[in-house]
């Protein structure tokens, strides 16, 4: 009876540590189950709900962790940050669905890794979360950005500076839009600033910019023909893109962003 024992016992713990290996298996597979190809066309990834101070942990843990992008699209699936478990939180993605990982992973990364200065140089901006709010010039549309208001109400007045190195990618005015820029990112975020009373220069399509340039001025133009002013209150428009397979301008909600980046706020004297 005594000898049965010795074979009982590790043939249990054999079969209680298979058992925990199956159930890990298989919260990790349902974990994963639900990532798809098409997941930064879906409203999760749109709305970029990630708070300050979990922004802060990421680049925090990604100092020693690496991999700022992976470590965020870990975070934004699971809903949480959790510290002791940052290096497996991705692990099951990138198990079962690493390509489907990477996908979102990229998408995540135009719109995060390159962001480096908050849009304007002042702590008095205000501004609120009203993305795809309904807006009516023009026809029943959605408003795709995010609206910045200064304390100071004159046009011309607040610089509007890159938040990212790039490319100049579109220039001049747009009936919605008035005086506008898009600079295109190094990782293929597309962010575009509206409204300007003026820009800082004569920028070209193809010019390259640096984070913190000054890029023009926060203005009230637009909603009309070529130089109408006036039609609503001075505030600069921001909006962020990427591109996905299904579309080339896929809005995201800049709102979390720039909560994300309000201390990033670069130093000009005006």
């Amino acid at each position: 009876m005594r000898r049965g024992w010795r074979y009982l016992i590790p043939l249990w713990i054999f079969l209680l540590t298979a058992d925990m290996f199956l159930l890990t298996v298989i919260r990790e597979r349902s974990r994963a189950s639900g990532l798809n190809m098409d997941a930064c066309e879906g409203e999760d990834f749109r709305k970029q709900q990630l708070k300050p101070e979990v922004y802060e942990k990421i680049l925090k843990a990604s100092e020693t962790e690496g991999d700022f992008a992976e470590l965020l699209t870990a975070v934004m699936l699971n809903g949480d940050f959790k510290p002791t478990a940052v290096c497996t939180d991705r692990i099951p993605y990138l198990k079962y669905k690493r390509r489907e990982f990477n996908m979102l992973k990229s998408c995540y990364e135009a719109v995060w890794s390159d962001l480096q200065y908050f849009p304007i140089p002042s702590g008095d901006i205000s501004y609120e979360n009203t993305w795809l709010d309904s807006r009516d010039y023009g026809g029943e549309r959605l408003h795709e950005g995010t609206d910045l208001f200064g304390k100071v109400k004159i046009s011309g007045y607040y610089p509007v500076v890159s938040m990212t190195d790039g490319t100049v990618e579109q220039i001049g005015w747009l009936p919605l839009g008035g005086y506008r820029i898009g600079i295109r990112s190094e990782h293929g975020g597309y962010f575009y600033y509206a409204h300007l009373s003026e820009y800082e220069k004569e920028f070209r399509k193809g010019d390259t910019v640096e984070a913190g340039e000054i890029l023009g001025y926060m203005g009230n133009t637009g909603y009309g023909a070529e130089g109408t002013v006036g039609q609503f209150p001075v505030h600069l428009h921001l909006g962020i893109y990427i591109s996905v397979p299904s579309s080339k301008e896929l809005s995201v909600n800049p709102y979390w962003i720039l909560r994300a980046i309000h201390k990033n706020i670069i130093n000009y004297s005006y």
